[in-house]
């Protein structure tokens, strides 16, 4: 007989839970099915050109159509799955930013567009679903060859006549049967359950897609427990609502997990292009991260697998823009960075940490002392520098801290001075740029604020003249070595000369 397409649907309705939503187990059957008809299919056409019937390669066509409509369905149904979760991520982000006051911002319209699109697309899904229409008969109990008829079919069904019962006694009953009572209803496969654990979980009162489910661990050992156990639907909402993750994370956070794991997939399939949402918000955060580095002297602005990192980090945690943090992370990473000037290779501090350290050696200087002086831990000059990029240490404290340490023992003018925020160097600079006159030093800051000759020029006493501080500056002995001494001791001899009448 003929090849029977209603019959062969019919077969296929015996282990297809639903026309418009197969499940796993159903897809991968109809996958098998499908190769071997494939293969049928090839050779009834070979058999056909060497001279065979051409009858039943229109059946296994017919047959390949019928099952790629099953693969179809369920590569629908993914597809579908897969614009709800970026719906909920969406709207749950949308959510969050105008929860936050954030309802009008750029990145709040580009959602609300994201999700208008999406659900546009996911009702185009459902209409193609919609086609495939419902299993009628309900799902049934899978045949015992579920196999199926492997060429084509002779007999009026799938399974061949069949006898048919009546009153009269004319077939033996196969044994006992309750005809009274209900029929019992069908156990649940684990696919099945799994699916009715993931939509509780995507419903209002969590709104998890099923990517959370596969990724976290946590979820995915509730997932398991679901299926194994045989969970109700109540005790899986406690479950979701006791663990540790789910409480830890916002909506905003657990939309962003979704986000990540999605790009992840993406990556792994080759597909990754940088144009999803979560390429293009990393890359802004990075770019961030890099620009923050530079100014600050960071040496993360010089390290790409840091700075991706730290983005994914401050993605997922919502901490993009939590300038705190991130100036906390770039501080613990400032440390001195190679360069290269006329072709030598140099290594020192770069950016506002560099500005910063110069300004406290500066500070201890003026103030007669050294870092290590006037702050703790100052020779380690790495930990400083974080301290101060970090806020820990504040310069302008530091400097003040210098200047009360500078006027111990000092005459009361100079404490008065110094109390007024005037550094040492401040108040010795008219007698600092008198002695490198007379001592003919080029650079007046070349001389040592602790020069004993310097600070004899301010006593309790009060502060000397500069006539009188000239003429102790001409009595020490680095005079002698000056121009200008030399000079004067020519001039002497010259004059001597002439007193006694050996030059005109």
């Amino acid at each position: 007989m003929a090849f029977n397409e209603k019959e062969y649907k019919q077969w296929i309705e015996g282990w297809l839970n639903d026309w418009r939503n197969p499940s796993d187990a159903s897809y991968k059957i109809a996958q098998n099915r499908l190769s071997e008809a494939e293969a049928a299919y090839k050779q009834a056409k070979q058999s056909a050109i060497k001279g065979g019937s051409a009858e039943s390669v229109g059946e296994w066509k017919s047959k390949i159509n019928i099952l790629k409509g099953v693969v179809d369905a369920y590569n629908l149904k993914e597809e579908a799955q897969t614009l709800n979760e970026k719906i909920a991520a969406q709207r749950n982000e949308l959510k969050a930013l105008k929860a936050a006051g954030e309802g009008t911002t750029p990145r709040a319209k580009q959602l609300q567009k994201w999700v208008t699109e999406n659900r546009a697309r996911l009702v185009t899904k459902e209409e193609q679903r919609n086609q495939y229409g419902p299993n009628p008969k309900g799902p049934t109990k899978p045949a015992a060859n579920v196999k199926g008829p492997t060429g084509p079919t002779t007999a009026t069904g799938p399974t061949g006549p069949t006898k048919p019962a009546g009153p009269t006694g004319s077939t033996k009953p196969t044994g006992a049967t309750k005809a009274t009572g209900a029929t019992l209803p069908k156990e649940k496969t684990a696919s099945e359950l799994e699916a009715e654990a993931l939509n509780v979980a995507a419903g209002q009162d969590f709104a998890l897609p099923e990517t959370l489910f596969k990724n976290i661990p946590s979820l995915n050992a509730l997932l398991k427990k679901y299926v194994a156990e045989k969970w109700t639907p109540d005790k899986l909402r406690k479950a979701i609502r006791d663990d540790l993750w789910f409480k830890q994370n916002s909506a905003e956070i657990k939309a962003r997990y979704v986000q990540y794991y999605n790009y992840q997939d993406l990556v792994k399939s080759g597909q990754a292009q940088g144009s999803t949402d979560y390429e293009m918000q990393i890359a802004r955060i990075e770019e961030n991260l890099k620009k923050r580095a530079v100014q600050m002297g960071s040496a993360a602005a010089n390290d790409p697998a840091a700075l991706r990192k730290a983005a994914e980090n401050l993605y997922i945690t919502n901490r993009s823009e939590d300038a705190s943090f991130i100036t906390d992370f770039l501080a613990a990473s400032i440390k001195t960075v190679a360069g290269m000037i006329g072709g030598k290779v140099t290594e020192g501090y770069s950016g506002q940490a560099l500005q910063d350290y110069t300004k406290l050696v500066q500070v201890a200087r003026d103030n007669g002392f050294q870092i290590s002086d006037i702050l703790p831990g100052g020779t380690n000059e790495q930990q400083v520098l974080q301290g101060i990029a970090s806020g820990k240490i504040d310069i302008n404290r530091v400097e003040q801290d210098a200047r009360k340490l500078a006027a111990q023992g000092q005459p009361q003018y100079v404490r008065d001075l110094l109390s007024q925020g005037y550094n040492l160097a401040q108040v010795f600079a008219p007698y600092r740029q008198t002695m490198a006159t007379i001592l003919e030093i080029d650079d007046p800051n070349a001389i040592d604020i602790n020069d004993p000759l310097l600070r004899s020029a301010i006593s309790d006493k009060g502060d000397m003249n500069i006539y009188d501080f000239k003429k102790l500056l001409r009595q020490d002995q680095r005079w002698q070595y000056t121009e200008q001494a030399r000079q004067d001791v020519s001039t002497a001899a010259l004059q001597v000369l002439r007193d006694f009448g050996f030059q005109g």
